[in-house]
Parts: C-alpha cells; sequence; structure tokens
C-alpha cells in the first residue's frame, strides 16, 4: 500500500474540510427578511406606528440584528410604483404594505411573496380581494382599520359631551371608501337620539369653505366627521373652524385631539399594527396568506381635550371621562 507523506495528507484532509457543508448550530435562527412598504410615511424612522410594529415582533422573540431585518421603503412622491419591486429584489420573505396605496403597489410587484397589508378601509372595493373570509389562492392578506358603525359611536359620545345640542352637521366625502355605510349608520343613530342631521357632502378641498358656510347659516350646533383622507389632510381647517364658531365637534383620529379638536373616537391604529406583527408571524412560520381571514380592529379609542371642553363651556359627565382611553387636560 502507497503511504501518503504526512504534510500532503493533511493537506488533502483540509482541502476537504474546507469544501465540506457547513452543519448549522441546531440553536441558529434563520435571519428573516420583512419588507415595510409606505407610500405615505406610516414607516418613516419617527412614526410611533413602526414603534408599535417592531414592539409587536419583540413581543414574539423578534430580536432586529439577530433573527429578523427590517427592510423600509419609502416614497411619498412619483417613486412610490418602484417600491414593491425594491423590496422583491431584495429577496424578503413577506411584505408588509401600509394603506390602500401600499397595498396595490406591492399586490401589483408580486404574486408569490406574502403581503400583509395594513390600514387598509375596503379591501374589496379596492380591487385588493376578491372577498375577505378567507382570501384563498392568493398572496394577499392583512387587516382593515374600519368598523362602518364607529361613527354612529361618535354621535352618542358627542351627544353625551353635548346634551342641548340638537341640529348637527354630518362632514363626508361621499366618493370615500364606504362612505355610504358610515352615513347610514350615523344616520340611523341620529334618529334614534331624536337629533336633526344635515350631511355636507366635501368631495374635494375646495368645497370644504362651501360646507362651513352651510353650517353656519343652517345653525348646525356640532358637527361629526366621518373618516376619509380628504378630511383627514383638512386638520387644521376642520380645528379652527370648529373653534371660531364655538362648534362641538367629534372626529376620528387623535391627531384631532391633540391639534384641539373636542374628541375623537376610533380604530386604535396602534392596536392594528401590533396585530399585523402577530399575521407576520404565522407566515414566517409557514402559514399561507390565502389561508389567513382578513381582521377587523377590535380596540377603539375616545380622546377628549378637557381644555377645549372648557372652552365651548362644557361639563364633561363622569360617565363619559371613565369611558376615556385618555383625556388632555
Amino acid at each position: 500500500m502507497t503511504r501518503v507523506p504526512r504534510p500532503l495528507a493533511l493537506a488533502v484532509a483540509l482541502v476537504v474540510a474546507l469544501a465540506a457543508p457547513a452543519v448549522p448550530n441546531a440553536q441558529e435562527r434563520r435571519v428573516a427578511r420583512i419588507g415595510l412598504l409606505s407610500p405615505d410615511g406610516t414607516f418613516a424612522d419617527t412614526s410611533p406606528l413602526l414603534a408599535v410594529f417592531r414592539q409587536g415582533l419583540a413581543a414574539l422573540g423578534y430580536v432586529e440584528g439577530k433573527n429578523v431585518e427590517l427592510l423600509r421603503r419609502d416614497a411619498s412622491d412619483g417613486r412610490a410604483i418602484f417600491l414593491g419591486n425594491a423590496l422583491v429584489s431584495l429577496g424578503v420573505d413577506v411584505i408588509v404594505a401600509a394603506s390602500t396605496l401600499g397595498a396595490q403597489i406591492a399586490r401589483d410587484a408580486t404574486s408569490t411573496v406574502p403581503i400583509v397589508f395594513v390600514g387598509v378601509s375596503d379591501p374589496v372595493g379596492s380591487g385588493l380581494l376578491a372577498r375577505l373570509d378567507p382570501p384563498r389562492g392568493t398572496n394577499v392578506t392583512g387587516l382593515t382599520d374600519v368598523d362602518v358603525r364607529s361613527s354612529a359611536r361618535s354621535l352618542g359620545l358627542l351627544k353625551q359631551a353635548a346634551p342641548n345640542v340638537t341640529r348637527v352637521a354630518l362632514l363626508a366625502n361621499p366618493a370615500a371608501p364606504l362612505a355610504s355605510r358610515y352615513i347610514a349608520e350615523t344616520e340611523a343613530m341620529a334618529s334614534s337620539l331624536g337629533l336633526t342631521i344635515h350631511r355636507r357632502n366635501v368631495l374635494q378641498a375646495d368645497e370644504l369653505r362651501g360646507a362651513f358656510s352651510a353650517i353656519v347659516s343652517d345653525y348646525d350646533q356640532a358637527f361629526v366627521v366621518l373618516p376619509d383622507p380628504l378630511l383627514n389632510g383638512q386638520r387644521a381647517a376642520l380645528v379652527d373652524f370648529a373653534a371660531r364658531h364655538a362648534l362641538p365637534a367629534v372626529y376620528s383620529y387623535r391627531a384631532f385631539a391633540t391639534a384641539g379638536a373636542l374628541m375623537t373616537y376610533g380604530t386604535d391604529l396602534a392596536d392594528v399594527y401590533r396585530r399585523a406583527a402577530e399575521v407576520v408571524d404565522r407566515i414566517l412560520k409557514g402559514a399561507a396568506p390565502g389561508d389567513l381571514a382578513i381582521e377587523g380592529p377590535t380596540k377603539f379609542s375616545l380622546v377628549i381635550n378637557l381644555r377645549t371642553a372648557q372652552r365651548l363651556r362644557l361639563t364633561i359627565p363622569p360617565s363619559l371621562r371613565l369611558q376615556a382611553d385618555h383625556l388632555i387636560p
């Protein structure tokens, strides 16, 4: 038998060892790559919604830099259409898409990478899905931010805060997703409360001034603003009008109350984004998006600005204070 020189044998053994496939540590976890897509700044560095999404992941055992990587793509201009393709090219395991536009961009970019949308009001009406429960045969699932009964509840809360009000304006964009259902629920509530309600349609921003004039001329004593991106974008004008005319008003998003509005009632968006982390976790563990039912909001938040109430000479009853999730002193 031919003996292989010892130095040569060591060299061969080293080459074989280097060529052999590495055996992963059994405790080593694969790094999950999550793409975050937001054409509207939802996942910007300072976004509180990004913070709660991260908290949701952390609660499930995901640690950035250890077993998860967040790849963010954000734009609010014409480049938004390229965001989905950019994430797909990075080889992400799942895309979390904020807003209806974000979800549409992600869906157009891929039919294979799982997509979890967040904050989409009407997934079926917007064309994202054919049906809600469950959307089998698709790579799309997610959470909506809508419960059409919330506006009716808002009116009931406003009546508790301002019991002498009898004439209320309803500011609505009839072209907004689910607007007709919001309007019907609110008008039914007005009838049950014995309130006269005047609908003020605002299809574009320059129609808001006309709605304000109608509220004043018809002696409306308060108003409700339905959730809608158009009206949300007019926050300063709406809050200023209510202050100048000493009108109690209720809105859907907390940012209005912090800007000086009397009260807000609507979906707790932080809870929605925290739950989005749970949906992502299920997908990373093997669940197919098409097997996951679309989830609606389960938590709502009431915020009352006591400073504004005092300025309006309203006494917020103890029962209403107890219902509030946050009181602004």
